[in-house]
Order: C-alpha cells, then sequence, then structure tokens
C-alpha cells in the first residue's frame, strides 16, 4: 500500500516475512546437499551478530582457528542491529549472535522469553575500572596501602558510559543512588574499545568487563571498583531450527572453544 515514503508492506505481508525468508533458508540448504559438513574441505560462510568488545578480544582467535581448520570458510561479523535478532537467527540470515547480560538482572535459570531459541555460556566475567596511568585520583594512594579508589572519589570523578543508543542510565548509577550518591556522566558512546581510547588521554573513568584488560594498552590502568558490581555471563544464541545443522554445531564449539581461553574468568 501507498504510505508517506513510498510503498509499504501490509500488516499481512509484514507478518509474512519472516516465516517464508525461513523455508528459504530451509529450502537452499536442502537443495545445496549432503548435511554432511567437513571442515578441510567446507566452503561456506557464516554470520555472526558481536558486541565490539567480543570482536577485539575473540574473534583474532577464532578467525585464526577457521583457517587453519576450514580455509574456505569464511566469516562476516556485523553489528546486532536493525530487524529483530530472534527474526534474523530463525530465518538463517545471522547463525549465531552473542549476548551479554548482567547476572543479577536475569536469574540463573531464567532465560527470556524468546521461544525458538537456544542459549550457551560462553564465559562469565567480573567488572573492573579503567583509567589512565597518571590518573590524580591514584597519585600516593597505592603507596599508602590504601585502595585505589574511595567510593567518595571515584562518584566524584567523570565518568565515560557505553550505551549503544547514546541514552539512558547505566546499573552503576542505581548502585550508587542506593549508597546517597550520584556520579556526572561526562561521556555516553556506543563502544568499549573507543571508550578505553578516550580514558587513556583524559581523566574520565570507564567501568567495564575485565576482559578489556586484554587490549588495553600501558597508558592505561585497571582497579577495582569500590562498590560491589555483579559479574556478567556472555551467552552465544542461535535458532533451535539450526541445532543439528553439522556446520552451524563445528561452528559453536569453535566460538565456545575459543571464548573459554581468550576470556579471563570474572
Amino acid at each position: 500500500v501507498r504510505g508517506k515514503a513510498g510503498m509499504v508492506l501490509t500488516p499481512r505481508a509484514a507478518g509474512l516475512v519472516a516465516p517464508l525468508r525461513a523455508g528459504l533458508v530451509s529450502l537452499g540448504r536442502a537443495l545445496a546437499g549432503p548435511v554432511t559438513f567437513t571442515p578441510a574441505t567446507a566452503n561456506r560462510r557464516f554470520a555472526l551478530a558481536t558486541m565490539d568488545l567480543f570482536d577485539v578480544v575473540v574473534v583474532p582467535t577464532l578467525l585464526t582457528r577457521v583457517r587453519r581448520d576450514a580455509p574456505a570458510v569464511d566469516l562476516a561479523v556485523v553489528a546486532a542491529a536493525g530487524r529483530p535478532l530472534d527474526e534474523q537467527l530463525e530465518t538463517g540470515e545471522l547463525d549465531v549472535a552473542v549476548r551479554p547480560h548482567v547476572d543479577q538482572v536475569r536469574p540463573a535459570g531464567a532465560p527470556p522469553a524468546e521461544p525458538g531459541l537456544v542459549r550457551r555460556t560462553l564465559a562469565r566475567d567480573g567488572m573492573v575500572c579503567f583509567v589512565r596511568a597518571g590518573h590524580p585520583a591514584l597519585a600516593g594512594r597505592r603507596r599508602a596501602g590504601a585502595a585505589a579508589l574511595s567510593l567518595d572519589v571515584y562518584a566524584g570523578l567523570a565518568h565515560v558510559l557505553v550505551s549503544p543508543t547514546g541514552e539512558g542510565r547505566g546499573l552503576v548509577d542505581q548502585l550508587l543512588e542506593r549508597r546517597g550518591r550520584r556520579r556526572r556522566v561526562a561521556l555516553r558512546i556506543p563502544q568499549f574499545t573507543s571508550a578505553l581510547a578516550i580514558v587513556a588521554h583524559s581523566d574520565l573513568v570507564l567501568t567495564a568487563p575485565s576482559a578489556l584488560a586484554r587490549i588495553a594498552t600501558a597508558e592505561v590502568v585497571a582497579v577495582p571498583p569500590p562498590l560491589r558490581l555483579p559479574g556478567h555471563t556472555i551467552d552465544l544464541v542461535w535458532h533451535e531450527r539450526f541445532s543439528k545443522d553439522p556446520g552451524h554445531a563445528w561452528l559453536r564449539e569453535l566460538v565456545v572453544e575459543t571464548a573459554r581461553v581468550t576470556i579471563p574468568a570474572g
């Protein structure tokens, strides 16, 4: 039907998009040949939706293993944006997705209400604070045997918050409020890697997963946070329609193995 910006799908047509795409993916794979997968000779492309921290910490090692074991297999790493992720996983446009969640927000054993999606834990990590090596807040405190950052000093600093949308508050803000304190978020930025680079050349403090320390330069130091922060879990997610696909299963196992050796236990 005609819309303000041109022709648009009717509600009925929009509702058919996901099931038709899923059906076409299944048909294409059924016609492509036998359901076997030999990494050394396979010629296939896999699409993964990930976050930037996972990209820089895990993907380089993952790619090395893929090139070694399956030289004709290609990877496409994309941002989890656009159409709903569960729809893209169901249709096969995405093979797997990597999703983090704060442990206390989603209790263990309580999966989200996303019918058809399967989850597997890749790693668990904790949170630390990142500041530049010569940050004034650290001056003399380690020599005196004190904590690197007191709660009052931490709350009084200017912070950088990783926010994909550039809006909203972080969990740290909620925890500080419970203690009668507030912080100033001087910068919101969508990626952890960009935030880390900015911290190296400013007096901002970043509270982020400890895995980020793997790519931190000598200009940045990681110190314990002055308040107790919950850990977080990183999940590998896919649609149950592809659970028995041999190539898909190979990719999942490779991602799991690689994450376990590249992401430190939190």
